[in-house]
């Protein structure tokens, strides 16, 4: 049995994602711009430029990643992955939470399970300070994904925002046991 040919843009994407999760962002970057630049047709150069969005967001530089996934919504406004990382960028930034909470319910409609997409949802309304719907939204996230460190690291700081730290404790011993990466390890 032989291996399957190899696609070097898949592979270029899948290296900057390695490089994404390691936190070597300029790394990341290039190869998120390798692989943009032998991208053909609109779908692999909106992957590459989410891709890029990502890594640029990781290595700080929040202008360049909220241009790209702009860029990307112009090209395609329904968009649910450009939808719903922009809007999570935002809210982890605090800034446009309206609008942030907007682009990730339209995210919802093309995939209402998608428990990313409902953590990014009760993220979002956390940072509002609307915190019954945050918690309806991390809720549900964490019932579809039980093992996201990001999810149960939300729901520590919903219950440590409602005073109950006995709970937030729990949930944040959780997300450290589910933690793989020394960046969310040390954020946790």
């Amino acid at each position: 049995v032989s291996a399957p040919p190899s696609d070097e843009f898949s592979d270029l994407l899948f290296i900057s994602s390695l490089y994404t999760r390691a936190a070597r962002g300029k790394d990341a970057i290039e190869a998120a711009n390798r692989a943009l630049g032998i991208a053909t047709g609109s779908e692999r150069r909106q992957i590459a430029k989410t891709a890029l969005a990502t890594a640029m967001q990781m290595s700080g530089d929040t202008a360049g990643a909220e241009k790209t996934l702009r860029e990307v919504l112009r090209e395609t406004s329904g968009n649910p992955m450009a939808l719903n990382n922009l809007g999570y960028f935002l809210a982890e930034r605090g800034e446009s939470l309206e609008e942030a909470v907007e682009m990730i319910k339209a995210a919802l409609k093309v995939d209402p399970r998608n428990p990313s997409y409902l953590d990014s949802l009760g993220w979002a309304y956390f940072r509002m300070g609307r915190i019954a719907e945050a918690e309806r939204y991390l809720m549900d996230a964490a019932r579809i994904d039980a093992d996201s460190a990001t999810i149960y690291a939300h729901l520590g700081d919903l219950y440590n925002a409602k005073n109950d730290r006995a709970r937030a404790r729990s949930l944040w011993e959780r997300a450290l046991r589910l933690a793989t990466e020394a960046a969310e390890i040390e954020r946790i």
